[in-house]
């Protein structure tokens, strides 16, 4: 009986030992919180801006939005070609935008553009020569120019 209250005794003790306080909640540093972020690094809009485009295919451009934000030009870095075109641009939270536009061949572009982070992933929808709908997704880069 002595051995028993002995061991019950033992664990009480390293029951009570081994409660430790839980550790603090994760939180974002100040540095990444998009509120802390300056007007120039988080936009309210996109209206009169001019944006660089890599993706991580190697392809790319840039594109100049219209100070009223209705239009963008498109300048493909590797041809030089140039597509100007309605834009809608929807603000997603502070600094990422939805940027959807159809390019000089039809296909319809739409875009996630972070600007906190910098990346950008989108994708194209367009018809093959058979009529059928095809899907190709890009990510890369994206930041102001000016």
């Amino acid at each position: 009986m002595v051995r028993s209250i002995g061991v019950l005794a033992i664990l009480a003790l390293a029951a009570t030992g081994c409660v430790a306080d839980p550790p603090a909640a994760q939180q974002v540093s100040k540095s990444h919180a998009a509120e802390t972020l300056g007007k120039a690094a988080v936009p309210a809009d996109l209206n009169g801006k001019t944006v660089q485009l890599t993706y991580d295919s190697g392809s790319g451009g840039t594109i100049t939005f219209s100070a009223d934000g209705r239009t963008l030009t498109y300048t493909s870095a590797g041809t030089g070609r140039q597509t100007s075109t309605p834009v809608a641009v929807e603000p997603i939270e502070a600094g990422i935008f939805l940027v959807t536009w159809t390019d000089d061949t039809g296909a319809v572009v739409s875009q996630v553009q972070d600007y906190r982070t910098g990346k950008v992933e989108g994708t194209w929808t367009r018809h093959d020569a058979a009529g059928q709908a095809v899907f190709e997704t890009r990510t890369g880069s994206v930041h102001f120019t000016d």
